[in-house]
């Protein structure tokens, strides 16, 4: 793909215009990877510390004479009559930009990345996402609200969900029935917080940050985008995880589940696979059954079958953003978007929790986030793990129970009012 992308990208007469959202670790990253990349041009970056946008582009190799931090709409005007490279500090000039092509969301924050996701489809900007915390919140209501206006929402390219996007595909197009999908994960302790892991937090990082993949609601979040793209659940709430190795992963969900009992496909993940680079990776199990398949399969040294495994040991984030921006742009096609409501990310009391006091939301001291299926939380009534930083607790709440609407009070603001519009949608 990268190959056909480079090719296309250099016959183009006009380069493409890119909208950064979020200059972090992988919207910056992203940044100096566009600039160096025939065809395209991060003309735009936005974060709400300006300085890490002037830095993203100077490390890029552009000249600071060239780099407007525009503070208000005329200077962002003139800025943009003069082709300057422009950083701005608030999401809300996304409807006073002109001459962008597509707008990139690199934030993990839900509110600014709604905003960000109402603003380029009202202006008619294409966006592709590497929020996925917006998406598992109410990325079925702006994949929705995108296809009104004829514009194209993605997911992005270079993380968990998007490589087994990738794979499931590419089994489909074997003619192999996905069964189990899923990531490796390293290291899982549902009660941890941004005090525990000060320590091993990146410079890049912040504690939240880590502490939500420490506890693994991230995961938890990467399976609901990747769900609701495919139609799969969990194999059953916040998934199994068993330990293994990749010789026996096929067995140990089989021992598990009984693969050939399975309807549909399910998601899930492992510990135990830690190899040189392997300790990010993805697989698919995939069945087909027939003689040949089995036989040929056979001599190409991908075991006895029916059930095949499907491994690919990285992801390589901003260095693989570029294909979703690019296959939206030169082919018109999302990598994935959501398409029904069929898992949700529940809210799990972390600790004992004690009426009045307010949650604190992802990677903090008072949640953690499973994966469910849909119809499950709306017939439970959980609280969606998005809209927890939004929610009083009204009764005391034992630590691992589900946080359910009637134990909390919501906020009315934007995001509780969006997810309330995303829950009207009927299930598939």
């Amino acid at each position: 793909m990268y190959g056909l992308i480079a090719r296309k990208l250099k016959e183009n007469t006009k380069p493409i215009n890119i909208a950064i959202v979020g200059s972090g670790w992988f919207g910056g990253g992203l940044a100096r990877e566009l600039y160096r990349t025939e065809g395209v041009n991060p003309s735009v970056l936005i974060d709400k510390e300006p300085d890490k946008c002037i830095t993203a582009f100077l490390e890029s190799g552009i000249n600071k004479q060239d780099i407007v931090f525009a503070k208000n709409s005329q200077e962002l005007a003139s800025a943009q009559e003069a082709k300057k490279y422009i950083v701005l500090s608030s999401v809300d000039y996304i409807e006073e930009l002109k001459n962008i092509d597509i707008v990139y969301d690199a934030t993990g924050d839900i509110p600014d990345g709604a905003k960000v996701a109402l603003s380029s489809i009202e202006k008619g900007f294409h966006l592709v996402n590497a929020n996925f915390e917006m998406d598992a919140t109410i990325g079925l209501l702006v994949a929705n609200k995108a296809a009104e206006k004829g514009v194209l929402y993605s997911n992005c390219d270079g993380d968990q969900p998007s490589c087994l996007s990738r794979m499931i595909d590419e089994v489909q197009a074997y003619g192999m029935e996905p069964k189990v999908v899923g990531n490796c994960k390293a290291f899982l302790d549902i009660h941890q917080d941004p005090d525990g892991v000060k320590p091993f937090v990146p410079s890049h990082q912040n504690a939240h940050m880590v502490c939500g993949m420490a506890d693994g609601t991230k995961q938890s979040i990467e399976m609901v985008v990747l769900g609701n793209a495919y139609g799969y659940y969990p194999l059953k709430r916040g998934m199994y995880g068993p330990t293994t190795t990749k010789q026996n992963l096929i067995k140990s969900f089989d021992e598990l589940v009984d693969l050939k009992s399975l309807k549909g496909t399910y998601c899930d993940f492992v510990f135990g696979i830690n190899g040189v680079d392997q300790g990010a990776g993805v697989f698919v199990i995939a069945h087909r059954g027939d003689k040949h398949t089995i036989d040929d399969m056979k001599f190409l040294k991908k075991g006895d079958g029916p059930f095949y495994l499907f491994f690919r040991d990285h992801h390589l984030c901003y260095f693989e953003a570029l294909t979703s921006i690019a296959e939206v742009m030169l082919f018109g096609l999302s990598t994935f978007y959501p398409k029904g409501r069929y898992s949700d990310l529940i809210t799990m009391a972390k600790r004992d929790l004690k009426a009045g006091q307010m949650l604190d939301g992802i990677g903090g001291y008072d949640c953690y986030g499973f994966v469910e299926r849909a119809d499950v939380a709306d017939k439970e009534k959980i609280l969606p793990m998005g809209l927890s930083p939004y929610a009083r607790v009204t009764k005391d709440i034992p630590k691992d129970s589900p946080v359910t609407y009637d134990m909390v009070e919501l906020e009315d603001n934007m995001i509780v009012n969006l997810r309330k519009e995303q829950d009207a949608i009927p299930l598939p």
